[in-house]
């Protein structure tokens, strides 16, 4: 093949890649004048790149709104993507380098349903330190972790999580009113932290993590003992923490607010 056909092949490509990531949580439809509009391309090339990416299913158009929306291809390579370990695989490199940084053990969790479980942990090279096994599960009303899960649910859904919540240790906060008034906290500045809340003597630093779904799909988190979680060490942390969520929410395809790591107001 000559190179210059192998460079139009190429062009070609990222023209219709660049098709599939203009749709979006808050745009799952759009027209192909839309889309031509959203790349500036010529009307006519965004046609016949949409037309077959319709004839390979990777999009689905309405024959009535002649709307197109992501087809069954993208559909069954996202499901791949995530039984593949996905999530893992863009989380790691960030969890690495906090734990390089403050040499604290990182963990990432998911929830299922009323609990947080263990989904990747990065532990801290000191002697004393905290850890969990992977697949741990947790309570989501006991620590930071749980309560950045919290914080993006229903209101009837958390007050039935916190019908059973009962004290794990003397920290443990279970009265609704003070988790709830927590919880508009992490909706306001996008972390939360605890001190012994859920085991004596650890502190823990907890960043939700957005998918475009616009809910938390998991949490990352660096805990320790207490002693070591010094004000000036917690000040560099938090920000690390959160600049580390937030990128890792941008490539999982999250729309986050400017300089946050909390999504961007959806449109009325």
């Amino acid at each position: 093949m000559r190179s210059s056909e192998h460079e139009g092949g190429t062009a070609a490509l990222k023209k219709g890649l660049s098709v599939l990531t203009c749709f979006s949580w808050y745009a799952p439809a759009l027209s192909v004048s839309e889309i031509a509009a959203k790349l500036s391309l010529p009307l006519s090339t965004a046609s016949r790149i949409v037309s077959a990416l319709v004839e390979t299913g990777f999009l689905d158009r309405d024959e009535d709104s002649r709307q197109l929306r992501l087809g069954s291809v993208c559909y069954y390579l996202g499901a791949l993507a995530k039984r593949s370990g996905a999530l893992r695989t863009v989380a790691l490199p960030y969890m690495e380098e906090l734990r390089r940084r403050f040499n604290e053990t990182v963990n990432l969790y998911l929830r299922e349903g009323r609990i947080r479980v263990c989904y990747e942990q990065l532990e801290s090279s000191h002697n004393l330190k905290r850890s969990a096994k992977l697949g741990d599960r947790f309570p989501l009303w006991a620590g930071a972790s749980g309560r950045c899960f919290l914080a993006f649910m229903k209101p009837e859904d958390v007050a039935s999580i916190l019908k059973d919540a009962t004290p794990l240790t003397p920290n443990t906060l279970v009265d609704p009113a003070k988790v709830e008034e927590r919880l508009r906290v992490v909706r306001t500045r996008g972390y939360e932290m605890s001190s012994a809340e859920r085991e004596q003597g650890v502190s823990s630093v907890a960043v939700p993590i957005f998918d475009a779904s616009n809910m938390p799909v998991a949490c990352l988190t660096v805990s320790g003992p207490i002693p070591r979680f010094t004000e000036s060490m917690v000040a560099e942390l938090v920000p690390a923490a959160i600049e580390s969520a937030r990128a890792i929410s941008l490539r999982l395809g999250a729309e986050l607010g400017d300089g946050t790591t909390l999504p961007r107001p959806q449109d009325d």
